[in-house]
């Protein structure tokens, strides 16, 4: 098979991915109802429409948004489902690439095809096989509510809306980046003489301009820098979510404080190099205002991350500015009284706020620390280590660590671990993906650090380059640490500051008196090995998953691996007026950890015409029938059950003939009802004498 032709086939079948993954995490998320699944659908269409007749402008519209809308909707459906309000806005974003995008072949530089490539082609492959994975290998099960999977207390339709989330995150900007790549990342120079942006002359005419969504990346979380501003000086609580209230930091629009610090921290100096692109008459009073509000949201977010990943970048535009006026002395004071007035605003802002600093949470958070506490991160870092151990090929699977580590730390520390993912993107990467599938990602991060660090910087846009390359060093350290672009809108900057970098530093593509410049990429070098390899590891990632669902990453064999209940084809626990109990469907598994040898099972139907119609009921391990009845009435029945010394599973299904709807009857419950079970481990003597009789339960083989 040809190069060009494998290039094909992962481009397209990473678009059919994202199209697939889209409608499906808006299908299986529990928080989504027909509003969210309707504006998913809507704004995929408007982006679409939208970008045939403004092809540069709506993606940034679309990123704008991006920073502003999950405070919009959490408004509209009183729910703060941030998975799925990222699928939304993603939605929309992939919708305004879609018909501008090659489908023929990435179009990034040389080996960053084959690299990326096959990285979104491994998480095409090798998602659907995740999400058949949790849901025990029956499609029936996809939204199953009642299944816990994790000892994060998800249930299977929280851990795959996760498993889509990061899945449409990635891939989704993969896309952007080759259209970023592909379209220009900003003004590209025009004409035979070099253009110095920072210089522009407002009265000249306007270059022929290219896309620039980075626009779109700066306004939007400098709107939510405003909110945030007004959290932390006047009222936590105005649009905020519960858990950062009390944590006295801000979140903006985003619900989350530290996505939204890592957003603002970027977007001011992203915005102080973009504004001179808008040609406005008086663009420092601007670029001043943009860099000062997004530090004081920043700050008032009390973000760690946020304040690594833009620390470098501002440092080094400072410099820069300082450096350039050196010989000028009328814009050398201009340039001081700019950064004198920025710190000043800043620092009236974080005087008068009550919200927590990023500095005073480090100082917290050192005391006491170690290295080799850097390195497990309260047991993030163990159990990734661990991971890697068990499944060094393979590791668990895209999308797993955050909700699988909680069961990690089960068995190591029978400690409960909060959901969070490993504090490393690389460690991250490779405890997800494997050492080999994790290859391809983890050689573009070096690649791009040897550009970031090797490549000179151009003369014309050096205060530019130069911010861009500190950004770019601050994502990184903060990756160390962490994941700040496990956020959508931060891995959409973070491949936004790549591609620019990328464009303005390159010879081929920043010089506009080469033919070549105007080809984002020139017909691959890349050897039709390399792609074939790409493929091998992606459909081997995809089969080595498969096994591993039908072994001992299975649901069912991981609840009996750290001794937790794993329960399918029920409705959550409810309180009944005959007690507590589960409805059923029409087919319920039950395996749970024995507490005592002693297990009460209580169950009934509420079929309205069960008295004319009756409803066969039964309950049976592998090797044993535990009942079987034909119920013609709705009363309550009880058996009780000694179970094998040492038993430490239990596991039945239960069976009913035909299942009912309380919305048939004219109720509002619209779920599918068969029999209501619950099942009680009784442990006290006296309840246990109590009992006129025991029925012995049988020991049944593995299942």
């Amino acid at each position: 098979m040809s190069a060009s032709l494998l290039d094909r086939l992962s481009k397209r079948i990473t678009i059919a991915a994202i199209a697939l993954a889209i409608p499906l995490h808006v299908y299986v998320d529990p928080a989504t109802g027909w509003t969210l699944r309707g504006l998913a659908a809507l704004a995929f269409v408007a982006g679409f429409v939208c970008a045939r007749r403004w092809p540069s402008l709506t993606p940034g519209v679309a990123t704008a948004a991006a920073a502003v809308l999950p405070v919009l909707l959490a408004a509209l459906v009183h729910v703060a489902a941030l998975n799925v309000f990222s699928t939304v806005i993603l939605a929309g974003l992939f919708g305004s690439l879609l018909p501008q995008i090659s489908l023929d072949r990435w179009t990034l530089p040389a080996w960053w095809p084959v690299l990326l490539g096959t990285w979104a082609l491994t998480i095409s492959l090798a998602f659907p096989v995740m999400i058949v994975r949790e849901a025990g290998l029956r499609l029936g099960t996809l939204r199953d509510t009642g299944a816990l999977d994790s000892w994060a207390l998800l249930t299977t339709p929280q851990v795959e809306s996760w498993i889509l989330y990061v899945v449409i995150t990635q891939l989704v900007a993969v896309v952007w980046l080759d259209w970023l790549y592909g379209w220009g990342s900003g003004i590209r120079d025009q004409g035979s003489k070099t253009l110095n942006v920072e210089h522009l002359d407002p009265r000249s005419p306007i270059p022929d301009p290219c896309p620039l969504p980075v626009h779109g990346l700066w306004l939007g979380p400098t709107l939510a820098s405003l909110v945030a501003i007004y959290q932390g000086t006047v009222n936590m609580a105005f649009l905020n979510a519960g858990p950062w209230i009390g944590l006295r930091r801000a979140a903006g629009t985003l619900l989350d404080a530290n996505a939204y610090g890592a957003i603002a921290a970027l977007a001011g100096p992203l915005a102080f190099v973009s504004i001179p692109y808008l040609r406005l008459r008086h663009p420092r009073q601007l670029q001043a205002t943009a860099l000062a509000v997004n530090w004081a949201g920043a700050w008032m977010s009390g973000s760690r991350t946020g304040l690594l990943c833009g620390a470098f970048g501002t440092l080094l535009l400072v410099y820069e500015l300082l450096r350039g006026t050196a010989r000028d002395e009328s814009a050398s004071r201009d340039t001081s009284s700019l950064l004198a007035g920025i710190a000043v605003v800043v620092l009236l802002f974080i005087v008068g706020a009550g919200a927590i600093g990023p500095l005073q949470r480090i100082i917290e958070a050192r005391s006491g620390s170690s290295m080799r506490e850097l390195w497990t991160r309260g047991g993030y870092g163990t159990v990734a280590t661990r991971m890697v151990r068990d499944y060094p090929l393979t590791g668990v699977g895209i999308g797993t660590f955050n909700w699988m580590a909680p069961d990690y730390w089960r068995t190591i520390a029978n400690d409960r671990l909060p959901f969070d993912n490993a504090q490393n993107w690389w460690r991250h990467q490779v405890a997800e993906l494997g050492l080999v599938a994790s290859l391809p990602v983890i050689l573009w991060s070096f690649l791009i650090a040897w550009l970031v660090f090797t490549r000179p910087t151009p003369v014309e846009r050096r205060l530019e380059t130069q911010t861009l390359r500190g950004l770019l060093v601050g994502i990184a350290a903060a990756s160390l640490f962490g994941m700040p672009t496990q956020n959508p809108i931060v891995l959409l900057m973070f491949f936004y500051c790549v591609a620019r970098f990328e464009m303005i530093t390159n010879s081929r593509t920043s010089n506009p008196r080469t033919p070549e410049s105007r080809i984002p990429n020139p017909e691959s070098r890349i050897p039709a090995a390399a792609w074939l390899a790409g493929f091998i590891i992606a459909i081997a990632y995809a089969g080595g998953q498969l096994a591993l669902a039908r072994g001992p990453l299975n649901p069912f064999v991981r609840a009996a691996r750290t001794n937790r209940d794993y329960i399918t084809g029920t409705y959550p626990s409810e309180r009944l007026p005959q007690g507590q109990f589960r409805w059923t469907r029409r087919h319920a598994s039950f395996a749970l950890a024995v507490r005592s040898r002693h297990l009460v099972l209580r169950y009934h139907v509420g079929h309205p015409d069960v008295d004319t119609n009756p409803v066969k009921l039964r309950i049976t391990t592998t090797c044993q029938t535990l009942v079987d009845e034909l119920r013609t009435d709705s009363a309550i029945n009880a058996q009780a059950f000694e179970l094998p010394e040492g038993e430490d599973r239990v596991v039945f299904d239960i069976d009913v003939s035909r299942t009912w709807k309380p919305s048939d009857t004219g109720e509002s419950d619209t779920r599918t009802l068969g029999a209501a079970i619950e099942a009680d481990f009784i442990g006290t003597p006296d309840v246990v004498a109590s009992q006129d009789r025991w029925i012995p339960l049988k020991r049944c083989g593995p299942v």
